[in-house]
């Protein structure tokens, strides 16, 4: 018999989705709603959402996912909250009143704005200054910041973007009443009607701006000409974040954890232990290695974040992302190689191998460790013989063979061997691309039982930081292994692979620095 208070609402708020799901006291999702989310395009490389929108649609899931438990609100014991990162939004102290939508991640409107920073004179001194800095201390904080650069995916150059841009928000500035925030720190502005303006730090590690090495905002922020008093204050995820006003839900909730997205998977995949390696399917892919207390310092541009901070103890993590993944699925779909996502396992199968097409998933460019923005997608290898089944499972090894490489430079970099990973996201349902990506790279392959961990890992913190479960033991027992993925024993099998991949990694030259210069 389940307390009539010992649910979770964990909410997600991702790119695609709104996601709302209630977790009982057994870790089991007892009701979930979900909505899709309106993203705009006003022109040409904007990509934005509407806050009001999005607002609505948070609390339609939240009142839907209670519903679908066949519970009343006042059965929620707490709220947990998982964000996409790296979207944005300013707005007014006084009033409230958003001065532009949401800018969001997959925004490049400051594309060229971003060009011309890492061109600077000024940016390239800011390097050689904390080159030389490391050069005489061997501080892994210089070495990063040697390695400064501002990109489209993080908040900094859209940030200066619309700071520079949009004439009510430059006035704003100087009159002081200007307030920034990611979607943690609206939504949380918004539940507390306008009493609170913090941030998370998995959010605010994934700005570009903030200095994990001493926890707070990046003194470059100030010099490019992001001002301070704009910034809200970072804080820990089990943050005292009080409750949403009682006239939203119609019962005052208590908000016991925000956090970002990936660090929220990882969370839900237990991977509490140093070098725990998780790898989520998603609409983009994403490697991520716990590295305990110790920030990654990268020579390829293995991102470091902070992956959560609890009761003052900071949990670390360093990030490969592959943005192009389930979203290559959808294209499939678009494009009508595939009629339904369903199908695809059976169609992959159905063949021996691709017949030697190649698919480079480049539509985001590539990531570390190629790091090249203006690489393009493309088959090679199409002929007489090829059929759509070829094609699609060459979409499906392009994507494994993008991970792989990601994997090979997480090992070279933390000098380790790794025996097992954990898969969550859409994509780690087939059975092909968790078979083969323990194929290539000799670990187990471990797929739990709730695909969308997102929501989940929210979910457990609340629930953990609220007295329903004790401790990281106990949250191991509810996410049990779906099916754990052997690497082969099959010596041809490994070495078929091992040269298929050889060749992918030589037409993926072929696609590098195809695009212009904007």
């Amino acid at each position: 018999m389940e307390s009539p208070d010992s649910y979770v609402a964990s909410l997600d708020i991702g790119t695609t989705t709104v996601r709302c799901i209630i977790l009982n006291r057994l870790g089991q999702i007892a009701g979930s709603a979900s909505s899709t989310v309106q993203l705009i395009y006003p022109k040409p490389g904007f990509v934005e959402i509407s806050p009001n929108h999005l607002w609505d649609q948070i609390l339609n899931v939240i009142n839907a996912a209670v519903s679908d438990a066949k519970l009343n609100i006042t059965n929620i014991k707490c709220l947990g909250i998982a964000t996409q990162r790296s979207t944005f939004l300013t707005w007014c102290r006084d009033s409230g009143k958003p001065f532009h939508n949401f800018i969001t991640w997959k925004d490049i409107r400051a594309k060229k704005l971003c060009k011309q920073l890492n061109s600077s004179l000024y940016i390239k001194a800011l390097r050689v200054g904390a080159y030389g800095i490391y050069f005489v201390t061997r501080s892994s904080r210089f070495l990063t910041g040697s390695r400064l650069k501002i990109s489209s995916n993080h908040v900094t150059g859209r940030l200066l973007w619309v700071l520079q841009n949009i004439p009510e928000l430059k006035a704003a500035v100087s009159q002081k009443t200007v307030m920034f925030g990611t979607i943690d720190t609206w939504l949380l502005y918004k539940f507390s009607k306008g009493n609170l303006h913090v941030t998370d730090i998995s959010n605010a590690a994934a700005t570009g701006f903030y200095d994990p090495f001493v926890s707070e905002w990046g003194s470059w922020a100030t010099l490019l000409g992001i001002p301070e008093q704009i910034l809200p204050q970072v804080v820990e995820n089990d943050f005292d974040f009080g409750n949403t006003a009682e006239d939203i839900f119609g019962v005052s909730i208590p908000i016991r954890c925000v956090m970002a997205d990936q660090s929220s998977s990882m969370f839900a995949s237990c991977c509490f232990a140093t070098d725990d390696v998780k790898i989520t399917l998603g609409t983009g892919a994403f490697l991520d290695v716990n590295t305990s207390t110790k920030i990654h310092t990268s020579v390829t541009g293995i991102y470091p974040l902070v992956g959560w901070k609890l009761k003052g103890r900071s949990t670390c993590i360093g990030e490969v992302p592959c943005n192009d993944c389930g979203s290559l699925i959808q294209w499939l779909l678009n494009i009508g190689l595939i009629n339904n996502p369903s199908e695809i396992g059976d169609m992959v199968t159905s063949i021996d191998d691709s017949d030697g097409v190649y698919f480079i998933p480049a539509f985001s460019g590539l990531g570390p460790p190629i790091n090249d923005e203006k690489a393009s997608s493309g088959f090679l290898g199409i002929k007489p013989t090829t059929t759509p089944n070829h094609m699609v499972r060459s979409v499906l090894e392009g994507i494994i063979y993008r991970i792989v490489l990601a994997f090979q430079t997480l090992k070279n970099e933390r000098n380790k061997e790794y025996d097992k990973l954990v898969v969550d996201g859409g994509v780690s349902k087939c059975d092909f691309v968790c078979q083969m990506l323990a194929d290539l790279t000799g670990a187990v392959v471990e797929r739990l039982q709730f695909s969308e961990m997102t929501a989940l890992g929210v979910g457990f913190l609340a629930g953990l930081s609220s007295g329903i479960w004790k401790d990281y033991g106990e949250l191991k027992t509810l996410n049990q292994i779906e099916k754990s993925f052997k690497p082969t024993n099959n010596f041809d099998v490994r070495q078929k692979y091992s040269t298929d991949f050889k060749i992918w990694l030589n037409a993926v030259d072929r696609f590098k620095i195809w695009y212009e210069e904007d």
